[in-house]
């Protein structure tokens, strides 16, 4: 059997360059997903970190390496992007977890409260386990 093909023309949607400058939902999401890009560049640090501390040169050049004004402008972009990230991760998991309890659907707010909650618990053991 041989395949037919159509003489009418295929239907391609036109997609615009731009198409995401049209709602602010989309904005947001493309700020969402350019995140990656900040992500990649804390892990290469940690990937140097841990070359460094491999080689025993931590003090000598992974050091002075984070405190170049560069590396701190970097590492403060990084940190709000990965801000950015927590906090639309925070207020998008109660829309997917559909948790219910006594068949009532629990309260999307509790499940915010409670990563935010374990987010801050988490940083407050890290601090204290710092100084230890």
């Amino acid at each position: 059997m041989t395949a037919t093909t159509s003489k009418r023309k295929k239907y391609v949607r036109e997609v615009k360059p731009t198409w995401w400058k049209k709602l602010d939902f989309y904005k947001l999401y493309i700020a969402r997903e350019a995140t990656a890009l900040p992500t990649l560049w804390f892990c290469l640090i940690l990937f140097y970190g841990v070359v460094c501390l491999g080689n025993g040169s931590f003090k000598a050049d992974f050091i002075p390496f984070l405190q170049n004004p560069i590396v701190v402008i970097l590492n403060i972009i990084t940190l709000a992007a990965m801000l950015l990230n927590t906090v639309t991760y925070y207020f998008m998991t109660p829309k997917v977890l559909n948790i219910i309890v006594k068949n009532e659907r629990i309260n999307p707010n509790i499940i915010t409260l409670g990563l935010w909650a374990a987010t801050a618990v988490a940083s407050v053991l890290i601090l204290v386990l710092m100084y230890i």
